[in-house]
C-alpha cells in the first residue's frame, strides 16, 4: 500500500529512503503538506493575503527542500495554478509578486514531471508583469520600492514557464510587437528584449 502511494508522488527526495526513520518522515510529510495546502486555500477563501501568503509560501519552499516533490501530479498542478491566479490579482504588490515568481520557478523547473498536455500558461500574464518589473520608471523616482532581486526572479520564472505557453503563443507574440519594429526608434531594442524573453524556442517540433 505504501509503495503504491509512493508511486503516485511526483519526485520525492530519494535520500529520505535511506534514513532509519523513513516511515515517520513519510507521515510527517503528508501532514505538513496537508497543513500547507489548507492554509493556502484559506487565503483565497478569506481574500486576505497578508500575513499568511508569505508565511505558507515559505513553508512550501522548505517542504520541497526537505521532501522534494512529494505530492501527486494533481496537487502539483493545483499549486502552479494557485500561484498563477495570485499573479493575476490586480494591483498585487511586488513582494507577493516576487514570491509567486520564485514559487513558479521551483514548481515548473522539472518539465518531465508536468507536460504541455497537463498545463498551459498564458504568456500575456507574464508580459504584464514584465512591463511593471523591468520597465517601471517609478522606482527611479523613488515612488515605489522593489524587492531585492525581483528582476532575476521574474526572468527565471519566465524561463521556466515558457515551455508551457500555448501553441499559438509564438504567433501572438510576433503580432504583438511587429508594429514596433522600427529600426530608427529606441523601442525596437525593447522589442528584441521581449522576444528574447518570451518566444518559446523549446516547443515540440510539430508546433514550430
Amino acid at each position: 500500500m505504501q509503495k503504491s502511494f509512493d508511486n503516485q508522488l511526483q519526485k520525492p527526495n530519494i535520500y529520505n529512503h535511506y534514513l532509519p526513520y523513513y516511515e515517520s518522515i513519510q507521515r510527517q510529510s503528508v501532514e505538513t503538506f496537508e497543513e500547507i495546502c489548507e492554509n493556502l486555500s484559506r487565503l483565497i477563501q478569506l481574500q486576505e493575503l497578508q500575513p499568511g501568503f508569505p508565511l505558507w509560501s515559505s513553508k512550501l519552499q522548505q517542504y520541497i527542500s526537505l521532501y522534494g516533490f512529494s505530492f501527486t501530479k494533481i496537487n502539483h498542478l493545483k499549486l502552479i495554478n494557485f500561484y498563477l491566479s495570485i499573479l493575476s490579482i490586480e494591483n498585487l504588490n511586488y513582494v507577493n509578486g516576487k514570491i509567486c515568481f520564485d514559487m513558479l520557478t521551483q514548481l515548473t523547473r522539472k518539465t518531465r514531471l508536468i507536460t504541455r498536455d497537463d498545463l498551459t500558461i498564458d504568456w500575456k500574464l507574464l508580459y504584464r508583469w514584465a512591463k511593471n518589473v523591468l520597465y517601471n520608471h517609478d522606482e527611479s523616482y523613488s515612488l515605489i520600492a522593489m524587492p531585492k532581486n525581483i528582476e532575476n526572479s521574474f526572468l527565471c520564472c519566465v524561463r521556466s514557464c515558457r515551455p508551457y505557453f500555448s501553441g499559438m503563443a509564438t504567433q501572438e507574440i510576433l503580432d504583438e510587437f511587429r508594429p514596433c519594429l522600427c529600426p530608427f526608434d529606441t523601442v525596437c531594442g525593447d522589442v528584441m528584449g521581449y522576444w528574447d524573453m518570451f518566444l518559446p524556442v523549446h516547443l515540440p517540433p510539430e508546433i514550430h
